[in-house]
């Protein structure tokens, strides 16, 4: 939670597989979290600002990010602002499971060019929708297709909308990553109705 009351969502992933790769994650982590409490800025200058602070330190080394806010009521319609770093889009899934990418506010991976405009989005989350941030091991198969993937990821959540939230990330990685030696990590949210 950041300052402001509003709910601070992220998600990212580092290029390599080894304990350079974990290392400058966590330090990616950290970073983000004391630069979103510090500035209270929009989402957009918040990953700016982690790109020129990670580009200072890890000259070498890219990195994805999604940082995202949401605010609004417990219950009800939420507002997502989002921005990405070279990060798969967030996947909205409705109750009534119709799917769609939160593809705006997509910009370059981390470390690749600081002084780039970061773009951002605002998307309405209705009550129920369960909004996923994954990382690309839950849907990368070798010799398959990401559009192939990211396609399945859509059939999934979409056979799994009225779930808890529990079954439905349980389920996810069970389906999908089972059978994958990459890292994987989601994170879902989802408003409830109004009473």
């Amino acid at each position: 939670m950041v300052p402001n009351g509003s709910t601070a969502l992220v998600i990212g992933d580092v290029a390599g597989h080894d304990l350079e790769a974990a290392i400058a994650m966590s330090q990616l982590r950290s970073m983000l979290r004391g630069i979103a409490i510090d500035r209270q800025e929009p989402w957009e200058t918040v990953l700016r600002r982690l790109d020129t602070a990670h580009h200072s330190l890890y000259q070498e080394a890219t990195a994805t990010c999604v940082y995202a806010v949401v605010k609004g009521p417990a219950e009800g319609t939420w507002e997502l602002k989002h921005s990405s770093a070279g990060h798969l889009p967030p996947l909205l899934t409705t109750y009534e499971g119709e799917t769609r990418y939160l593809e705006d506010g997509a910009g370059l991976l981390l470390g690749v060019d600081p002084g780039a405009p970061r773009p951002g989005a605002r998307d309405l989350v209705p009550a129920d929708a369960t909004v996923l941030l994954y990382t690309d091991g839950l849907i990368e198969r070798r010799g398959g297709s990401l559009d192939d993937g990211m396609e399945l990821l859509r059939e999934h959540t979409a056979d799994l909308a009225r779930e808890s939230l529990d079954v439905f990330c349980d389920e996810l990685l069970l389906r999908l990553g089972a059978d994958n030696a990459d890292d994987i990590a989601v994170l879902a949210v989802r408003p409830v109705p109004p009473s």
